[in-house]
């Protein structure tokens, strides 16, 4: 593992979470999209861009395991005196409510990104995909506590909200920046230090440099700490790729 890139409010590494997690002081939150199950790491998969054309949709990394399931759970509660959230398929919120659950956590809810723009099933054989869950736990003592009064959990974001780019995302599961910034918000406060193990293109880490929070990323793969360090030290995705 090696320190990727770090200025006043983000460090980034590069290396496998289970190297870096153990090395890492506490913080306040952790917000993460790991990998999902394996039925969604399909050759098979496709989605469209802002120009409503279909695209592959490649996934190159491998698929959560029961392993590394069980160690994210086990460490966010470790390390978090607050929320957890942690992006996954609906099959699998029961399974991350489990995982959460046994590491100490307190289970709170299963929330809901919906995607208008998300792919229709192309098979035409069932209903498309257009929603992604959102385990919820609270990792610390005490009642839980966020920014959004009695909101509900359901958040509302193109996924195709990248600005100039067209022809296709810099990560294959990237969230949409306007979605980050809602759940920093909703769930963190200013000052405080947001964790991401699986940071990805870094748009978590954008949204809390944004919103003046502190965070802490972890990326396996250089060619997204590369994106990443590049967003945060130049600007909004739209600018870096005009």
């Amino acid at each position: 593992m090696r320190e990727y890139y770090s200025d006043s409010q983000v460090t980034l590494y590069h290396g496998d979470c289970r190297d870096v997690l153990p090395t890492l002081p506490t913080v306040d939150h952790v917000i993460t999209d790991p990998p999902y199950e394996a039925e969604a790491h399909t050759n098979a998969r496709r989605s469209t861009n802002s120009e409503h054309k279909v695209i592959p949709l490649v996934i190159e990394f491998a698929a959560i395991t029961e392993e590394m399931r069980e160690y994210l759970s086990m460490e966010s509660a470790r390390l978090a005196s607050g929320w957890v959230l942690v992006f996954c398929q609906s099959e699998a919120i029961g399974l991350w409510r489990a995982a959460l659950e046994r590491a100490g956590c307190q289970w709170r809810r299963g929330q809901a990104w919906v995607k208008p723009d998300s792919a229709p099933q192309f098979t035409g054989d069932r209903p498309g995909i257009g929603f992604e869950a959102i385990a919820t736990a609270w990792a610390g003592d005490g009642k839980s506590k966020w920014n959004g009064g009695g909101k509900r959990g359901v958040y509302e974001h193109c996924v195709n909200n990248f600005g100039r780019l067209t022809n296709g995302r810099p990560h294959p599961t990237m969230k949409p920046e306007p979605l980050m910034v809602e759940l920093v918000t909703l769930f963190t406060n200013a000052g405080e230090t947001i964790l991401d193990p699986f940071a990805g293109s870094g748009t978590t880490l954008a949204a809390a440099k944004r919103l003046g929070r502190k965070a802490i990323g972890i990326e396996l793969d250089e060619r997204y700490c590369e994106i990443a360090a590049r967003r945060l030290s130049q600007g909004t995705l739209a600018e870096m790729f005009q």
